[in-house]
């Protein structure tokens, strides 16, 4: 019988240092409550180990908790007990609706607190990860099919990982991981209504600081302390919700934009799966109260054109700064006339890139069907005023290019970088406050569904700008060796993360098996050069 990869040593519950004096009870934002139902939002970060960071020396993750408990100070109700509102939680509101809207309860003795676990790996940090060295040259395309995300990440379950699950389960857990060779890892994962990727990251910098000092970093260096601001409301202002009700011409306004309003509840729609109508319950009115409600337009979620039990892989691709220059030379240069007033990013040439790419490993040269690029989009710089990027929550919706599969497959990279810049284009302050304001009244902010997976749809998160590789916890001044966006494996999900100030992307891209083989092997993959 052979030992066991890696132990836990230990689990626990921490919480601030300094914790809140009296017990608070805050109502998470319409566009929190909004991705309620969405995967947690998490990193992995993995480092090498250094002359004052060997994780076989035991004051380092000492050092870790201690400069986490303090940070939890600017974060108390990362320790609190989320649960769903109830009407006392409403009362003079402009918008009565409470149905699936998030509470976070926190300052109390019975807060669920962040789950921390510490656990020894028994292999070397090589066999987990390649080295930067290896990333850009031997392992430039890196088959991260077996990256081992499940044993990095703690095993507690988050509130909400079922929406009717809650009570006594926290909505953050980390752990830190020991391996042979003196290297660590750092995981985090949230209950996605209560951070998404900027959030996180702003919490990653925020410990890191302080634990920077125990690890010598001179106060004195100019850092600044990074407190969060953890106000909702002032999210669901920018929405200016009435007592009248819904706006006819805001709620125009919102339906109009490139969003879908893909149906959870629809249990009549081709392919529905027997699993989905359980992930509704949580916060579906009851059926006498449904009976009176009048829904909002949807359409039937295409479950045909996902395959669940389809196998999917995993590559990480590394672009060079070279590269995506290239790549938004060639967009700029191809754009259409009608699209010409539009300016090209590096993220909007890469992902067309990819996204022809997928299309083409999908064999969809000569399909006329509809095929969808999902993208996420942050919130705090599209409403007025701005909030900053310290704001605190998940302010994000999803907007999506549409065009047949043949388009997609066969046409200039600048026609599809192009299309992806028009469309985040649409999301101004005016279009996103209308879209808040139709969203507080729906029925229920879980049952529309934004995005897709499958064949059809490609779903993007992009990380760039959010300086990942860049978060120092030992004062080594060294990048991490590998950053991993936290992500179930699922066929169509793509994430673009930058590292540090190289210019470089990396690129990661889940697809079917077969379909994977395809878009490895397709010369168009390095046509820009790599």
């Amino acid at each position: 019988m052979t030992d066991p990869v890696y132990q836990i040593q230990h689990a626990k519950r921490v919480f601030p240092l300094n914790g809140p004096k009296q017990i608070a009870t805050t109502k998470l934002s319409i566009l929190d409550a909004s991705v309620a139902r969405f995967a947690p939002c998490g990193a992995i970060w993995l480092y090498d180990r250094a002359e004052n960071a060997d994780s076989r020396d035991p004051t380092l993750f000492e050092r870790l908790e201690k400069a986490l408990r303090q940070t939890l100070d600017d974060y108390p109700h990362f320790s609190g007990q989320l649960q769903w509102a109830s009407e006392e939680f409403v009362k003079g509101d402009a918008n009565p609706r409470y149905i699936g809207r998030p509470v976070v309860v926190y300052g109390s003795s019975g807060d669920p607190g962040v789950e921390l676990t510490i656990v020894e790996d028994s292999r070397e940090l090589s066999a987990i990860v390649p080295s930067q060295g290896e990333r850009l040259t031997a392992k430039q395309v890196w088959n991260a099919t077996d990256f081992p995300q499940n044993d990095l990440l703690a095993k507690t379950k988050l509130a909400f990982s079922s929406l009717s699950e809650f009570k006594g389960l926290p909505g953050v857990t980390i752990q830190l991981t020991s391996f042979k060779c003196g290297g660590f890892a750092i995981s985090i994962k949230l209950t996605h209504c209560l951070s998404d990727a900027v959030c996180l990251m702003q919490f990653a910098h925020a410990w890191a600081v302080q634990s920077r000092y125990l690890f010598g970093s001179d106060r004195s260096d100019g850092e600044k302390r990074l407190a969060p601001l953890f106000e909702p409301s002032q999210l669901d202002q920018r929405a200016h919700l009435t007592p009248t009700g819904p706006d006819p011409e805001k709620v125009k306004i919102a339906r109009a934009l490139p969003m879908h309003r893909y149906d959870w509840w629809a249990k009549d729609a081709p392919g529905y799966p027997p699993w989905a109508e359980a992930s509704t319950l949580g916060t579906r009115p009851s059926p006498e109260e449904l009976a009176r409600s009048e829904l909002s337009p949807s359409s039937f979620p295409p479950w045909p054109t996902w395959d669940l039990a389809a196998p999917v892989e995993h590559v990480q691709i590394r672009f060079k700064a070279e590269t995506i220059i290239a790549m938004k030379k060639a967009a700029e240069s191809s754009l259409p006339d009608s699209l010409r007033g539009h300016r090209i990013s590096r993220l909007d040439a890469a992902l067309a890139h990819i996204w022809i790419l997928i299309n083409r490993a999908r064999q969809l040269e000569r399909s006329q069907d509809q095929v969808y690029i999902d993208i996420t989009l942050g919130v705090r710089n599209r409403v007025d005023p701005p909030l900053p990027n310290t704001f605190s929550g998940s302010p994000i919706l999803l907007g999506y290019v549409a065009k047949p599969g043949s388009e997609v497959s066969t046409t200039t990279i600048g026609s599809i970088a192009g299309s992806i810049r028009q469309m985040m284009s649409l999301f101004t302050p005016d279009a996103v406050s209308a879209y808040i304001h139709d969203a507080a009244y729906e029925v229920s902010p879980q049952r529309l569904w934004q995005a897709f997976l499958g064949s059809k749809h490609t779903l993007v998160t992009s990380w760039v700008r959010a300086r990942a590789y860049e978060v120092d916890f030992c004062a080594t001044h060294k990048l991490a060796r590998y950053v991993h966006g936290v992500m179930p494996r699922i066929d169509g999900l793509v994430q673009v993360m930058d590292i540090a100030d190289t210019g470089d992307f990396d690129i990661s891209v889940c697809l079917e098996k077969e379909t994977m083989q395809r878009f490895l092997q397709d010369s168009m993959l390095k046509a820009y050069g790599f």
